[in-house]
Formats: C-alpha cells, structure tokens, sequence
C-alpha cells in the first residue's frame, strides 16, 4: 500500500492570505505598531488612533523590555561594586539597591495635550510638579526633571529680585542727586539775590545828601 500526503495546495492569494496574518501576529505579539494606511476614511484622531493601531501597546512592551535591562544592569553593577569594594574605592555597606538605574526614552508624542493635562494638575494646586509630570507621561525621569525646574525658577525668581534691588537703589541715587541739585540751585539764587539787595542798597550818610538841596553853582 502506498503512503500519500494529503494536502491543500496554496495559491497566490492563499499564500499572502498567510503572510499578512503572520505579520499581524508577530507585530501584535511584539508590539510593533501598525503603519498601513486605512482605507474608506475615519474620524478617529489622537488617541484613538494610538489605541487603534497598536502605537499605545508599544509602550507596555518598552516598560516590560526596561524591567528585563535593569535586571540585568543591577547584576552588572553588583559585580563592579565588589570590584571596587576591594580595591577600597566605596564603603562596605554599599550596595546595588542604593543606586537608581534609569532609561530615558522620548516621550514627546502628542506633547500639547500632555501639556494641557499637566497644567491642569498643576492648577488644581493638589499635585506636586513631580506626580503631575508621571501622570502625563511626559518623560522617564520625573524626579530630576521637577527638581532641574524648581531650581531653575528660584535662579530665576534671586536675579530678578537682585534686578529690582538694583532699580530701586538707582532710583534712590538719582532722585538724592536731583535733591542735591535742587538744593544747589536755591541757594545760589538766595546768594545772588542778598548780593543785588546789598549792592542796590543806600548807606545812612547817602540817603541824607540826598535829601539836602543842591544849590547851583
């Protein structure tokens, strides 16, 4: 008795039937967002069409990735520290756990509306600057960057009090130096003006010759 293979012979259109579904099964498993174009229109927008696509699930697997590369980033770390441990360049007690290990990764999609959001937080006055910043999404390294801002705006709020201290200290000097003027000017005109009095003014003896006669002579 002979063996035979029973089986459907693929096609053209069977074969790419395949392939597309092999390709949306891999990038489904992987979180690869998809980039076809859709046909036949839409009104989906923003975050619907992150959602739609797949654009939001390659964020999940960038976190799920980022937790296997600090595993494996701490045990890196664990050995140079014991390294480094014996040749005394860090104290005993240290250890991997009091390190932070950190990725950064652009988070700039869709930044108006994050940016929206995160005023609205800060607005409520019931969020710090640190948790608004996670909730939105906006970077990886929300502690440092609250920190950075805070320090920046209190640079900025000491120079423009040292700027105000300065106007103000100009303007006490000119308004003393216009005081001084003026102070100037008044007594050189009361100087002036006792000087035309004693010069147009008539001894005793004059003012008697005055009244005499003159006879002709």
């Amino acid at each position: 008795m002979d063996a035979k293979f029973i089986y459907q012979q693929l096609n053209a259109i069977g074969a790419q039937n395949l392939r597309d579904y092999l390709e949306e099964a891999y990038k489904t498993i992987i979180g690869i967002p998809d980039r076809k174009t859709r046909g036949g229109g839409g009104g989906d927008t923003g975050d619907a069409v992150k959602l739609r696509d797949g654009w939001a699930d390659i964020e999940i697997v960038a976190r799920v990735k980022e937790s296997y590369f600090k595993m494996a980033k701490r045990k890196q770390v664990a050995v140079i520290i014991a390294i480094m441990k014996k040749l005394g360049q860090v104290k005993e007690d240290f250890k991997v756990i009091d390190l932070d290990i950190k990725f950064s990764r652009n988070k700039t999609d869709n930044l108006q509306s994050k940016a929206q959001s995160y005023s609205t937080f800060i607005g409520t006055k019931t969020v710090s600057p640190a948790d608004a910043l996670e909730m939105c999404d906006v970077t990886t390294d929300v502690v440092e960057v609250a920190e950075r801002g805070k320090k920046y705006w209190e640079k900025v709020a000491e120079e423009n009090i040292k700027k105000q201290q300065e106007l103000m200290k100009k303007n006490d000097n000119s308004q003393g130096s216009d005081l001084v003027n003026t102070s100037n000017s008044a007594i050189s005109k009361t100087l002036e003006t006792n000087f035309t009095n004693n010069k147009n003014k008539i001894s005793p003896k004059e003012a008697e010759n005055n009244k005499r006669p003159k006879g002709n002579i």
